[in-house]
């Protein structure tokens, strides 16, 4: 992803290398536990895909071993890391996930450029904010997942769930440049920045 400030790094993994025992050495016990306490396969490999993607991209932030980070669940269900001053998120969809870290609250989110429901854009479009088939060089279906992609990944930065409504975000997306800013309801700045890769958007966004 280009242009990411120096705090932020992102670290994909596909299923092709985070399936199997090579990928599952690098959980901790905890999460071995829960992996075997999934009864759905998808579930399985999304769990062990997210948590070893995000080991690897803190074990180089904080320079230790993927297994020797220590990671722990809020109560929001939200994964944070128990040292070294840094937020954490975590994402998934199809063959990918991807983590995301820096030392401002972070939020990442993965989507396949797939055919959605057609009330996606009614659903998530801010009172104040143009379709954005009317002002980026995409097609109607392709400008909805981006801009779905860069709000989720702000609920996910803010720790709040879909009970915050996407069209309580207000998007200016500079699509050439890859990046867009994000004001909540609060009037808070998001900065954020998205790419498309093998059929999908990934975007990153981080309190400014």
């Amino acid at each position: 992803m280009n242009n990411l400030p120096a705090d932020v790094t992102i670290r994909y993994l596909h299923s092709d290398d985070g399936d199997g025992d090579r990928m599952r050495v690098l959980l901790s016990a905890e999460e071995l536990q829960r992996v075997e306490a999934f009864a759905d396969p998808k579930r399985r490999r999304e769990f062990v895909l997210g948590r070893a993607v995000a080991r690897l991209l803190l074990s180089e932030r904080l320079a230790v071993a993927p297994a020797e980070v220590v990671l722990k669940v809020a109560e929001s269900g939200v994964v944070e890391v128990a040292a070294g001053g840094l937020y954490l998120s975590i994402s998934h969809s199809g063959d990918w996930a991807v983590a995301a870290a820096s030392p401002r609250r972070i939020g990442v989110d993965i989507e396949r450029i797939a055919p959605r429901l057609p009330e996606l854009e009614q659903y998530m479009l801010h009172p104040d904010e143009p379709s954005l088939t009317e002002v980026l060089p995409l097609d109607k279906e392709r400008a909805n997942i981006l801009c779905w992609t860069l709000k989720e990944a702000t609920l996910k930065a803010m720790h709040r769930g879909l009970a915050y409504s996407p069209k309580k975000l207000r998007l200016d997306v500079d699509f050439k440049a890859g990046q867009a800013t994000v004001r909540d309801a609060e009037g808070c700045l998001w900065e954020a920045w998205f790419e498309e890769r093998d059929g999908y958007y990934t975007a990153v966004s981080v309190a400014s």
